[in-house]
């Protein structure tokens, strides 16, 4: 029971002691987004995705996992995601709509597009404090 717990608390931590949390220069080939411009992201949104990235494929498994889409607010206060964790979706494919629809209900309306395809960023973003 102490390990779940501790599992959970690193999940929703963002892994911070060890350091994962922390953004790395976007140096990735990144499509442009809509608007042709860098998507900013709050630490907090950066650190969901983080978080979204373990849950796709844990530390201790050696090769990428999961499928899914995670997208972030223009504003880059609010994120959603959408996806599984196993190597097929029992239920289909993941829809990258369903992100962004998840998305924009908790930014309250701010437009949302997808940052990210299973665990490869797509658009060009900076993390701010």
């Amino acid at each position: 029971m102490r390990w779940v717990a501790f599992a959970s608390l690193l999940v929703l931590t963002g892994c911070s002691w060890l350091g994962l949390d922390q953004p790395k220069a976007n140096t990735e080939a990144a499509a442009p987004s809509p608007s042709g411009e860098k998507v900013t992201i709050t630490q907090q949104t950066w650190a969901a995705f983080v978080n979204y990235k373990y849950w796709l494929t844990p530390l201790a498994w050696t090769k990428s996992m999961g499928e899914g889409y995670f997208a972030v607010a223009k504003d880059g206060r609010s994120w959603g995601l959408t996806g599984c964790t196993a190597n097929a979706c029992i239920t289909g494919a993941p829809q990258s709509q369903d992100a962004i629809n998840i998305c924009q209900t908790r930014s309250s309306g701010v437009p949302c597009i997808v940052f990210a395809r299973d665990q490869n960023i797509i658009v060009p973003y900076d993390v701010v404090d």
